[in-house]
């Protein structure tokens, strides 16, 4: 590895240290603001798990990955985890006239609900990271390429951490006059700028509607537990969410990056029952928990995805966040046999690239 990749490595692994100790700082707002808005920011639902700010675990995190990357080894990829590109492509084109999902990698999910496209936390270039030369690389590359889509109807974004807000994604995206961008507040400018033709920034419980083929589109954007930064200086400046949606009488839930929580998901779960119809299938971030001290109130574990699911009401649970990047230190197939272990039938383990018809997410057991 060249000197100025270990530099590069050491830069960005190093920042995340030092931002993954911080604690966002700020007033509440008063009045009539929601308890999550504070004078300069955002916080966290109430009575969520908080963040651990040891710095020795931090630094012993940091060691950890930077002789990870100086290595330059890659973890053995879990067998049948990835669908070639000649059968994403014919699978895809398979399900191109019905509602269907697609996983292209990470949090990026592809889905298609009564005629409207909707892609979900975009990030098809090679790093996580705010640089090209460094930080968290694939190992897999993304299921379909963006050149294999379809025209995109809806972006949604979770909040603002790389890889879930990858700018140079959002550059690549053809047909932007087109496409309306949900996101959470604090985040419109990388879209207003960037020529999207509507962008929306939403707070939690929030609603958007669109026109679909047979009615409406509907999303919420619901609250998470989670934080927010780009750089040392915006810490938790943006807000951070969790969403459903549906139409055509289907529904999708993504939860972006969270921990879990007693009673907020199990609220979500009422609220989508009276305005999704439920929820089909949940998209559940289930990957970078360990080393758990560190990760604790920042991300669930396997165990806590199923809680998740489950007290939303989710009838399958597809795990993502797992194998695509290495971002943390657990083994890198042991989200997914950790959370199929705790869902049973309810868990729909998806290959990257796989497409799946609706009917086919809503089958009793793969």
């Amino acid at each position: 590895m060249k000197m100025s990749t270990i530099l590069g490595v050491l830069m960005v692994a190093g920042l995340g240290v030092l931002l993954s100790a911080c604690t966002g700082t700020g007033k509440p707002r008063g009045g009539d603001a929601p308890y999550h808005h504070l004078e300069n920011g955002f916080r966290n639902p109430p009575n969520s798990i908080k963040r651990k700010t040891d710095l020795s675990i931090r630094l012993s995190f940091f060691y950890e990955v930077v002789t990870r990357s100086i290595s330059g080894k890659k973890p053995p990829i879990p067998t049948n985890h990835i669908v070639s590109a000649e059968d994403a492509k014919a699978q895809f084109a398979a399900h191109a006239q019905g509602d269907s999902i697609s996983w292209i990698g990470h949090a990026t999910f592809l889905v298609r609900l009564d005629g409207v496209t909707v892609l979900t936390d975009p990030v098809f270039t090679r790093r996580a990271s705010p640089v090209s030369f460094a930080g968290p690389e694939r190992i897999i590359k993304p299921g379909l390429k963006i050149e294999d889509l379809p025209p995109i109807d809806v972006v949604v974004i979770s909040h603002a951490h790389y890889d879930h807000l990858d700018t140079r994604t959002l550059d690549m995206l053809p047909g932007r006059k087109n496409i309306t961008a949900i996101v959470p507040l604090g985040l419109g400018s990388y879209f207003t700028k960037r020529g999207f033709g509507t962008v929306h920034e939403v707070d939690w419980y929030d609603d958007i509607t669109l026109p679909s083929d047979s009615g409406e589109f509907r999303l919420t954007a619901y609250p998470a537990v989670h934080w927010s930064n780009r750089s040392p200086f915006d810490l938790n400046r943006s807000l951070w969410m969790s969403y459903g949606f549906s139409a055509g009488g289907r529904s999708v839930y993504h939860t972006g990056d969270t921990e879990v929580h007693d009673t907020v998901f199990a609220d979500i779960g009422t609220h989508m029952a009276e305005n999704h119809g439920g929820c089909d299938v949940g998209l559940m971030s289930i990957g970078a928990y360990s080393p758990r001290p560190m990760m604790i109130g920042a991300h669930m574990d396997p165990e806590g995805g199923v809680k998740i699911g489950r007290d939303l009401g989710c009838k399958r649970m597809v795990p993502m966040h797992w194998g695509t990047f290495v971002l943390s230190l657990e083994p890198f197939d042991e989200p997914r046999d950790r959370f199929v272990k705790a869902a049973g039938n309810q868990a729909l383990v998806m290959k990257i690239g796989e497409t799946l018809g609706m009917q086919e997410v809503a089958a009793a057991n793969r």
